[in-house]
């Protein structure tokens, strides 16, 4: 996939995303509970991104959120570091991605 489409595929990606039905599952799976900034909603918009962008390690996911303004602002958070990535990963049994 050219990286140069990916704001394009990324966007068509997640339009179809039903946000309710993902906010019940987590809901009724708490996997939000207790949470106050990694919710499933982002997790699963980040990890789409990851990798549509071929990235390749968590360490990568994080610096590219970190420095990326208009990522941020698509996501809604501002920051995440890798061991929060890995946590939500670890606890997130409804997301099976390759890195994510």
């Amino acid at each position: 996939m050219d990286k140069n489409n990916t704001k394009t595929v990324f966007n068509k990606y997640l339009h179809p995303m039903d946000e309710g039905v993902l906010n019940k599952m987590a809901e009724q799976m708490e996997l939000d509970k207790y949470v106050k900034k990694l919710k499933i909603i982002p997790f699963v918009k980040l990890c789409t991104y990851a990798h549509l962008k071929q990235i390749s390690s968590l360490t990568d996911i994080s610096l590219e959120l970190n420095t990326t303004p208009k990522l941020q602002k698509e996501i809604g958070l501002k920051s995440i570091s890798k061991s929060q990535l890995s946590r939500k990963l670890s606890e997130s049994p409804l997301i099976s991605f390759k890195l994510c």
